[in-house]
């Protein structure tokens, strides 16, 4: 049975100790309880000096931070479960400068360091592609130039290539109207040109083999018919404006956009920007959750599953670790 805090007052009840932040996390890396990984024995002794499991059987010394996100942190359990929580729950999501002072972190860079390994947290490995109506379209993101210009011209913005997955409005008898749909879920990626090459590689990697995508007519977009879905041209002089043209994408676009200004002052690096579309992606997907405390496990859950993301690799333009599966965990 998946357990964990339903609001903030369960929340602050259930961890106190630091041990008790150790063992909620041993309950999620371990489903089936304890496992030793060298004679995989399941019972264990808690190590409070060292903070460590110890088994019982070999006195193997567990880490249970080891080999995740979370791995050589100098911050403690605690820290990072009230962080996570924070960082979950709250519908925006917050600043490291914000977290910093809640927590009473040192350092800023700590405090940045910690909000952006849990954002390489939010990639699950092998989640489901979208599928059956899909909006696809790409816009360029970002801050404003220190001029004032915006658009294509902008220096700080980063083209990014958005997919949007439509679901029926139940209400409606009917469905022979985009608008007759609503957006379900999104997936977001930084692309360098908006060419062929890169397009048809984001479609195949984010939409189902079959499903049915309606996309501009956009020469980077031509071919994805021979790639296994059913492609529908929404061309420009068929609808009044923008916003009618692929409304759903659009709305996702502007959404996003009005989310970077408004929680982050539009201020974000060229680099990060990926990382802040993942963030976006696993807030809006789980909008619909009704229980917060299931954002705050899904994202334990990932911190876990997580490989470590030492500083250098965050702020240096370098392939990230993957993330490992679950049957790893």
């Amino acid at each position: 049975m998946i357990d964990y805090p339903a609001n903030l007052i369960q929340f602050m009840d259930r961890f106190q100790t630091e041990r008790d932040c150790l063992e909620y996390l041993a309950s999620v890396r371990w489903k089936d309880g304890f496992d030793c990984p060298k004679c995989m024995n399941s019972h264990y002794w808690f190590y409070d000096k060292r903070k460590r499991f110890i088994c019982t059987n070999c006195r193997c010394d567990v880490s249970v931070r080891a080999g995740t996100v979370m791995q050589d942190s100098k911050l403690s359990a605690r820290i990072w479960l009230t962080a996570m929580w924070l960082f979950a729950t709250q519908k925006d999501g917050i600043s490291a400068k914000s977290l910093q002072d809640n927590l009473g972190i040192n350092s800023y860079r700590s405090a940045w360091l910690l909000l952006h390994k849990l954002r390489a947290a939010m990639i699950r490995s092998g989640r489901e592609p979208l599928s059956g109506l899909v909006e696809v379209d790409e816009d360029y993101i970002g801050g404003v130039d220190a001029d004032g210009k915006r658009g294509r011209g902008s220096k700080n913005k980063q083209l990014v290539a958005i997919a949007v997955q439509l679901d029926k409005v139940e209400a409606k008898e009917s469905h022979d109207s985009l608008r007759d749909y609503r957006l379900a879920k999104i997936r977001a990626k930084c692309i360098e040109r908006a060419s062929k090459e890169e397009l048809h590689a984001f479609i195949t990697e984010n939409v189902a083999k079959g499903s049915t995508v309606y996309r501009d007519g956009w020469s980077g977009y031509s071919g994805v018919d021979q790639l296994g879905y059913k492609s529908v041209v929404f061309k420009a002089s068929k609808a009044k404006d923008e916003s009618e043209k692929l409304p759903h994408v659009h709305l996702a676009i502007s959404l996003l956009s009005r989310w970077i200004l408004g929680t982050y002052q539009g201020s974000l690096g060229e680099y990060h920007l990926q990382a802040y579309l993942e963030e976006f992606t696993f807030r809006f997907n789980r909008k619909t959750s009704t229980h917060r405390g299931w954002l705050f496990y899904r994202l334990a859950q990932g911190a876990i599953a997580t490989v470590p993301h030492p500083y250098e690799a965050l702020i240096e333009p370098r392939k990230i670790p993957e993330s490992r599966s679950d049957e790893e965990v």
